[in-house]
């Protein structure tokens, strides 16, 4: 049963990568700016919500599995490198060095491990002022997940040596 819950995992994983790289950049629909910033506050906002749901259902049912959490990072770092990547073509000279939406997740990814490796690089003020917006949501939603996922991980890892001690017979 262990195998169908990582394959849904993984397929669902897939489709958002799959996503991110076929999702138009280029829209008539949305050329006005205003409709633009409505947009990217009300993903952010439900990007928040979504953690804040995970993160509760996870403190509320210890039985409950991490893919949510999972999910929801993946969802975040694709949210940005989206943001970035339309940024830098609709406004050239935002990022420095970005120029593919691959070179876009690799952004995001060192701003989240806070690597940093600086070969590209904010250098536009809407650029930078997104950066810190994903600064603040890396603290907040992300760092908590990954302190959450690593209590976990180390409570199952405990409970499971407890119950390899209960089974084992007594040393002689």
């Amino acid at each position: 049963m262990g195998w169908v819950r990582w394959l849904r995992l993984s397929g669902v994983l897939i489709l958002i990568v799959t996503l991110y790289f076929v999702v138009p950049v280029s829209g008539h629909a949305m050329r006005d700016a205003v409709a633009r910033v409505v947009l990217a506050v009300l993903v952010l906002v439900g990007l928040a919500v979504l953690m804040v749901r995970q993160l509760r259902l996870q403190l509320n049912d210890t039985t409950r599995k991490i893919d949510g959490l999972i999910i929801g990072i993946l969802l975040v770092v694709v949210v940005f490198a989206y943001a970035f990547y339309v940024l830098e073509r609709r406004d050239p000279g935002q990022v420095a060095g970005l120029h593919t939406r691959v070179d876009s997740l690799y952004f995001v990814m060192n701003n989240l491990t806070t690597i940093g490796t600086g070969d590209v690089h904010a250098t536009g003020q809407i650029a930078r002022g997104l950066v810190l917006i994903q600064m603040v949501f890396n603290v907040v939603f992300v760092a908590t997940t990954a302190t959450f996922l690593t209590t976990r991980i180390r409570a199952v890892v405990q409970a499971r040596v407890a119950e390899r001690r209960t089974q084992e017979p007594p040393a002689r």
